[in-house]
């Protein structure tokens, strides 16, 4: 039982890391899009 638990939890670690990368999953960062230096510079001139 503990050894199909464990494979079963291993699987789960291996999806969890190709669908959300190996960095950390913070709560303030899930939902937003990652900014790029074109989209960075953009809203920086918009503010202006």
């Amino acid at each position: 039982m503990f050894k199909f638990i464990k494979n079963w939890l291993d699987r789960l670690a291996k999806e969890n890391e190709k669908n959300f990368g190996d960095s950390r999953l913070d709560c303030c960062d899930l939902n937003k899009p990652k900014n790029t230096n074109n989209q960075a510079a953009n809203s920086n001139t918009n503010k202006k």
